[in-house]
């Protein structure tokens, strides 16, 4: 299975570097599982992150100390760039209209109702506009049915409310609603949680937002119907949701193309542990 082979690549990589690990794939010490310790402002968003990314509990290890960590992998690509004084490489390799001037990670956003969205990174940019990122390093294919009546609480489609149409979005409503009837049906992609961080995105920025979706490719039949489900999912609101998705081996592959010298332990660190299985 592909999430097999991704945890397997973890482990050697690991192992070929003198790393320990459990036999869970969890190293002893967060520093071990990064490029580089978290800044202070990005240890403080994980700290404080509804994920718990950080939270030791008895017997269980914090989750960003497993070698197959997907907050691991988001921090070892765009904690980098959070003191770098000219992120346009990033820029590039994410398709963004201006030039990144931070990456705030487990960013909180309000949908207007009881919770928030939980934005992986937030990157906002030198012309004022925010791009909201959802990273996806294994999950995607493990795989999970969206079903009819609980793709969204209740509160989302209640009675006499359009809440996506309310901030500009109908395309995006008409999808809510298909998806929470059974009309639409994703397995691979999240479309309800990305249609969240929309929601959240343009009653914070109104107009003024981008949202990317970032991930892990894999070769086979897994990843062919992820990348199915992008593109019906872009046909359907990906105009009006300023939405792109790009894998994590296109951005590697545009920062090195634009690479200084600066930056080749940063890039040779990440192309060493996750950028060795060819795509095809």
């Amino acid at each position: 299975m592909s999430v097999a082979a991704i945890y397997t690549e973890q482990q050697e990589w690991a192992a070929n570097r003198g790393i320990a690990f459990d036999t869970r794939g969890y190293v002893p010490n967060l520093d071990l599982n990064l490029m580089r310790p978290l800044s202070p402002a990005t240890f403080a968003a994980f700290a404080n992150g509804d994920g718990g990314e950080l939270v030791e509990r008895g017997d269980k290890p914090a989750k960003m100390r497993a070698l197959h960590s997907s907050s691991a992998l988001a921090a070892n690509i765009f904690d980098f760039w959070t003191d770098c004084a000219d992120a346009t490489p990033l820029m590039n390799a994410l398709a963004l209209p201006s030039c990144p001037t931070a990456a705030l990670f487990e960013s909180k956003l309000s949908t207007g109702l009881d919770s928030h969205a939980n934005l992986d990174v937030c990157l906002p940019l030198a012309n004022g506009i925010m791009a909201g990122l959802e990273s996806k390093f294994t999950e995607w294919l493990r795989g999970k049915a969206t079903q009819a009546g609980k793709a969204f609480r209740p509160p989302y489609l209640a009675q006499g409310r359009s809440r996506w149409e309310e901030v500009g979005l109908p395309r995006a409503q008409a999808l809510a609603e298909a998806l929470q009837a059974g009309r639409e049906a994703f397995r691979h992609i999240g479309a309800p949680q990305l249609l969240k961080h929309a929601l959240a995105l343009a009653r914070q920025y109104e107009s003024r937002w981008v949202l990317r979706y970032v991930y892990f490719d894999w070769p086979g039949p897994h990843g062919e119907r992820h990348r199915d489900e992008i593109r019906r999912f872009h046909e359907l609101v990906g105009d009006e949701l300023k939405f792109k998705a790009i894998s994590y081996q296109a951005i590697f592959g545009e920062l090195c193309s634009a690479s200084r010298p600066e930056h080749q332990p940063y890039l040779a660190y990440l192309g060493g542990r996750y950028f060795r299985q060819p795509m095809g």
